[in-house]
């Protein structure tokens, strides 16, 4: 765990060095220079691909803080950091009711296009890039009256790998609320390209994140 944060705080401070040393030209200073902070939570449905049941609604959620920068009208970065509950929840035939729980710090890296300009205050936009994924911890419930001797062993916290890399795409739109101070509201899709464990399976999520940004 300790590791983890560690690599996530270097992260946060290579990012950060980076955008405050962006070189600047007499054309990217009459533009409107941002870099915004702030809170983000989101709420979905989690699914893991192959597992071989009949798959149902996992509700899945996530939180944290997102981190923006752009210094042109149109094209921007981000990158968030968040606690991200995950896995699946699947029907068996034999009668039992499988929820699988997956915990990762996450980190979307994400590459922006605004639509519109710096003039308004309502901004769609859509977003695509790498999401890597630290795992934490899992758990395992089974319920219903069917053989429970095989669930374990499908599911084993030693099997999961402890990275989770994959691509995610959002859709959605900036609000201006005051002066640099977003509503950032975005509909998203994750779908991992690296397998979680040795069988094959994948991590997948869609749902809805919203936060506020603050202008720095």
């Amino acid at each position: 765990m300790k590791k983890i944060l560690t690599m996530v705080a270097a992260l946060l401070t290579a990012t950060a060095t980076l955008l405050a040393q962006a070189p600047e030209s007499a054309a990217s200073n009459a533009r409107e220079k941002i870099i915004s902070i702030g809170p983000v939570v989101g709420f979905g449905h989690s699914g893991i691909r192959n597992v071989g049941y009949s798959d149902i609604f996992k509700p899945s959620w996530n939180a944290g803080l997102t981190a923006n920068y752009s210094s042109w009208e149109h094209i921007g970065i981000s990158i968030d950091v968040l606690y991200s509950k995950e896995g699946g929840q699947y029907n068996m035939t034999n009668g039992n009711e499988i929820d699988f729980s997956l915990h990762y710090i996450r980190v979307p890296i994400k590459f922006a296009y605004f639509f519109g300009d710096y003039a308004n205050d309502f901004r769609p936009k859509f977003t695509i890039g790498p999401s890597i994924g630290f795992f934490l911890d899992d758990r395992l419930d089974v319920s219903g009256d069917g053989d429970r001797s095989t669930v374990a062993s499908n599911f084993d916290k030693d099997d999961i790998n402890n990275v989770d890399f994959g691509g995610q795409a959002t859709i959605g739109f900036n609000y201006k609320l005051a002066e640099r101070v977003w509503l950032n509201v975005d509909g998203y899709y994750y779908q991992g390209l690296s397998r979680i464990n040795d069988f094959n399976q994948y991590n997948a999520n869609f749902g809805l994140r919203a936060g506020v940004a603050f202008g720095l």
